[in-house]
């Protein structure tokens, strides 16, 4: 075991032996025989998975959102956003423009979270298709609660039944970004998981592909992560540690751009 790690480690110990040993039981009564299980399913549902061999041609693209977000402490920060909610409407607005200018003819679908269902600058109608979750129990408990990727995990699971469409790569998009004068659309022709990797164990996930075979390890997944987003990993990890590697194509570069909703840092990926 890395000194790193066990450094860590003895400081839980030092700093909350209680919760540290919470979370140990946790650990081996629930998420390791619930990961078990579930690792179990996907291998028998996907271990003969044939990929095809064409080249993908239509494009759907996901935009995750929260425009009337709750202010609360989240577990990496004190402030959930910077910005009002049409400041964060007006980002989504560029959002989807920057999709219309580069990837003509693709369908974009808005999944939204947020407090309000009507939304500021006629969002809902920029779109091809919207789907208001925010009104959904477990949806609204996780949006609501200090675990940032709890939530994004949560919706896109809950997304899945309204998730319709004929396209052969889904582009998942976080709102308030841009496509920018790198992204290249015929670079996500590809049938599986198209991944920027910020270091080894950590993707970005305010942009990444899926083929649409690759639809249903998604969610496996997502699944599967759920004990340990509920511990506040981050969802970049867990795509990074659970999506096998044989289905992932990794990214030099993504082509975007946009402001952190926490600090306003400028990102560009």
């Amino acid at each position: 075991m890395p000194e790193d790690k066990i450094g860590k480690i003895n400081q839980q110990l030092l700093d909350q032996p209680l919760i540290f040993l919470i979370r140990q039981i946790y650990r081996l009564l629930f998420i390791w025989p619930f990961q078990a299980v579930v690792s179990v399913i996907s291998y028998f549902k996907f271990y003969n998975l044939k990929i095809s061999n064409q080249t993908p041609q239509n494009f759907c693209f996901i935009v995750t959102s929260v425009i009337y977000i709750k202010q609360r402490d989240l577990n990496y920060t004190s402030k959930s956003s910077v910005y009002t909610p049409e400041e964060r409407a007006a980002q989504t607005i560029k959002t989807i423009e920057s999709i219309r200018a580069k990837a003509p003819g693709a369908k974009i679908i808005l999944l939204e979270v947020g407090l309000q269902k009507n939304l500021p600058l006629d969002l809902e109608n920029k779109v091809d298709q919207y789907v208001y979750l925010g009104d959904k129990f477990l949806v609204r408990k996780a949006s609501d609660s200090k675990f940032k990727s709890l939530s994004e995990a949560v919706m896109l699971l809950h997304a899945k039944k309204y998730i319709k469409s004929d396209a052969d790569v889904f582009i998942k998009i976080c709102g308030r970004y841009v496509l920018d004068e790198n992204f290249n659309l015929d670079s996500w022709r590809n049938n599986l998981f198209r991944l920027f990797y910020i270091r080894p164990d950590y993707v970005s996930t305010r942009l990444y592909s899926l083929g649409k075979q690759m639809l249903p390890i998604w969610y496996f997944v997502l699944i599967k992560g759920l004990p340990l987003l509920l511990l506040g990993y981050p969802i970049e990890h867990i795509l990074a540690r659970y999506i096998p590697k044989k289905y992932i194509v990794q990214a030099e570069k993504i082509g975007l751009m946009g402001a952190d909703a926490t600090s306003g840092q400028a990102v560009k990926e």
